[in-house]
């Protein structure tokens, strides 16, 4: 094997454990999304229930739906209830291979495009999804944001009183991870 091979292939496989061995860290977690409908309608849906699970090969970030509020309690309830149906499907699921991510060096920035597989409401597709990435002595904080449609995902067409929400939605997510 020629020098330029070995490099190369030095940089895939240490590219590849990049994220191996992560856990969450503890810093502030997040996740939300954020859906329109007629006249300027908005709303709004957040949590700070936020997990991470490294395996080695796939990172993944789950979100315990039963925690997502929109800031008023009828609407919560339904949205649990009816839409996402929560007692049946109780989380949101990224899974990204850790082969994929970039991970910045000490002390630096970076932002990337990656693809993953979403799962929600006993659905997953393959989706893209953009992030930002800071890391400092081992510990990364990263931010990350996806467009999905919950169409594609078997959702319902959440309505009340005639007013309905657009099936594009941006789901976006904060995080931090921590080399172990």
């Amino acid at each position: 094997m020629n020098t330029r091979r070995l490099v190369a292939a030095l940089v895939m496989v240490t590219s590849a454990a990049a994220l191996a061995g992560w856990t969450k860290g503890d810093g502030a977690t997040s996740a939300s999304f954020n859906g329109t409908g007629p006249m300027g309608f908005k709303i709004d849906g957040k949590t700070k229930a936020v997990e991470v699970k490294d395996d080695g090969k796939t990172l993944s970030v789950i979100v315990p739906l039963k925690d997502l509020e929109t800031g008023i309690s009828l609407r919560d309830r339904h949205m649990r209830e009816k839409y996402l149906e929560t007692d049946k499907f109780p989380e949101a699921k990224l899974d990204v291979p850790v082969d994929s991510l970039k991970v910045p060096e000490d002390g630096k920035s970076l932002d990337g495009e990656g693809k993953g597989t979403f799962s929600v409401h006993g659905q997953t597709k393959e989706i893209t999804f953009k992030y930002k990435a800071t890391c400092k002595a081992g510990v990364c904080d990263v931010d990350g944001q996806a467009d999905i449609n919950y169409k594609d995902y078997g959702i319902n067409v959440p309505s009340y009183m005639g007013v309905t929400v657009k099936p594009e939605l941006v789901v976006k997510t904060t995080f931090q991870v921590k080399k172990t």
